[in-house]
């Protein structure tokens, strides 16, 4: 018997005609009714600066600092709560490298850039970079599979030297005081003038690893920098 990807607990729903026929499973289909509703999905008025959700559609305090600090708001979109269901998902998905979780949002989060894209007119798609060490460790970018394939799809930023974009285990100051991590890759900072861009990443916590890229692009010309995450 099938079991759920995130408890290992069986699954119970009954098979579909193409399941029986060919063995495949939809996304929901493999996992639990039980884990799936601990997700808390964005509902509501949110903090436009960064999706947060909220009681009304004021910014949050958080916004307002970024403000006071001189940062146009990227305009945050994340479909989730970062709540202690998401916090666990990431930890088998993101940290552990169970790369079969990434059928869970991979079809709500391309359908939600694809929507964003066409409001922004947006004409860039980029992904926060990881690091090499990072990358070989883990084997996969998390984010890459959330990205629908589009010919404006570019990764201009690189992690800079032997600097570790791993906010995980910082507090909130650390993370807010870390430096810029990010520089271009050679030869594409012309190619980000003018430009309309939307950032994906997993998670948006204090903002400060969003606005770090948002700061590089601006500073090559974009016209306008958004973001897009799967959770807040």
């Amino acid at each position: 018997m099938e079991q759920c990807l995130l408890c290992q607990q069986s699954l119970t729903s009954e098979l579909t005609l193409l399941t029986l026929l060919t063995g495949y499973r939809g996304a929901q289909e493999q996992f639990c009714q039980t884990c799936l509703q601990k997700f808390q999905a964005i509902t509501g008025p949110i903090c436009p600066g960064c999706g947060r959700m909220s009681g009304d559609a004021r910014l949050c305090q958080d916004c307002q600092t970024w403000q006071d600090k001189g940062e146009t708001l990227i305009e945050n979109r994340a479909l989730y709560v970062y709540n202690q269901q998401m916090k666990d998902y990431m930890a088998r998905y993101k940290f552990i490298g169970d790369y079969r979780l990434r059928v869970l949002f991979k079809g709500g989060m391309r359908k939600q850039i694809r929507r964003r894209m066409r409001a922004e007119k947006i004409d860039m798609v980029t992904s926060i970079p990881i690091s090499s060490q990072r990358l070989q460790t883990r084997g996969f970018n998390q984010v890459h599979v959330f990205i629908p394939i589009s010919k404006g799809f570019l990764e201009p930023l690189t992690v800079s030297g032997n600097h570790k974009v791993d906010q995980s285990s910082k507090t909130r100051v650390d993370r807010l005081q870390t430096t810029q991590p990010f520089e271009f890759k050679e030869g594409m900072e012309p190619r980000i003038r003018g430009r309309r861009i939307l950032l994906v990443d997993d998670v948006y916590t204090t903002g400060r690893t969003l606005y770090h890229a948002s700061g590089q692009l601006k500073s090559a010309g974009a016209a306008a920098v958004f973001s897009m995450t799967l959770a807040r």
